[in-house]
């Protein structure tokens, strides 16, 4: 399948791919948990991308070919597939042909910090997840960090991590259970966004006012409404345009316990997720 087409968008959406490992991790600048679960539900767009990102694949093709220059290794693009983690897959900068070099390639700014780690040998957390993940997914014990400023590349040879891959498919699993679950990751601090500004506070004020006035009525109404089911009795009773009756509520069913149901997957039946908002106090 060939990267950056609107079927490889959507194959994404089914799977735990390379890219997505930095922001399970947490490790991500620009992405949280959360937001991955958005798009991968399709709640909100594919992030368009940044001149960052154009210029990046603007020039892979030209680092791919300086790798080779430098070591006689051609590799190409291409998708793969986990064959022990059926939820992981991997979009590679470049393979080789006989699937044991890997190459993952980023093309920072040239000034930046990102570069500068590269030159010192060194991989920058940001990108570690993702080179752990394409690791497991072709069984390697090495792969290759290309870091190319458009001219010039530093090359780092990357090992496995088997520490820090058992963490990474253990979070990564978990992920993949609430997307299949229809259901979003919890939010993060990095998902707030912090108001202190005073039209903030000052509805923050009121709502806290009105909050704790509903809670105080609740409480009253909740005293008062024991009083008249004690002053009824086992009875019914009315007066005074009120009435106290009892009544019964069928219990829900447990589908779990259904011997007939054991074998289908019910999850295949249910709704998209609905979104709705939550104001609460800290």
């Amino acid at each position: 399948m060939k990267q950056n087409t609107p079927e490889w968008l959507e194959m994404r959406k089914k799977f735990v791919g390379a890219s997505d490992a930095p922001i399970i991790m947490g490790v991500s600048p620009w992405m949280t948990p959360y937001k991955l679960g958005r798009q991968k539900l399709s709640l909100d767009p594919e992030v368009k991308k940044t001149t960052r990102m154009q210029r990046g694949l603007a020039l892979e093709d030209a680092a791919r070919q300086w790798f080779y220059k430098e070591t006689g290794i051609l590799v190409l693009p291409e998708v793969v597939f986990s064959d022990e983690h059926d939820f992981m897959m991997a979009s590679l900068d470049g393979l080789d042909s006989t699937k044991e070099c890997a190459l993952e390639i980023k093309c920072p700014d040239p000034e930046g910090d990102d570069h500068a780690l590269a030159l010192m040998g060194m991989v920058p957390e940001k990108y570690y997840p993702q080179l752990q993940h394409q690791m497991i997914v072709l069984k390697l014990e090495k792969m290759f960090y290309l870091s190319f400023d458009g001219k010039e590349g530093a090359l780092i040879e990357v090992q496995r991590d088997n520490e820090y891959i058992a963490i990474l498919i253990t979070k990564e699993k978990e992920f993949y259970e609430w997307i299949r679950n229809q259901t979003l990751p919890p939010l993060t601090e990095k998902d707030y966004l912090q108001r202190e500004d005073q039209e903030w506070i000052n509805v923050v004020e009121e709502y806290n006012s009105v909050y704790n006035s509903l809670k105080a009525l609740e409480e009253k109404e909740k005293d008062l409404k024991e009083k008249l089911i004690k002053l009824a009795g086992s009875s019914n009773a009315k007066g005074h345009g009120l009435s106290v009756f009892r009544t019964f509520r069928k219990g829900n069913i447990d589908y779990n316990q259904i011997p007939e149901l054991q074998s289908i997957n019910l999850e295949s039946y249910r709704k998209k997720p609905t979104e709705f908002w939550t104001v609460r106090k800290a």
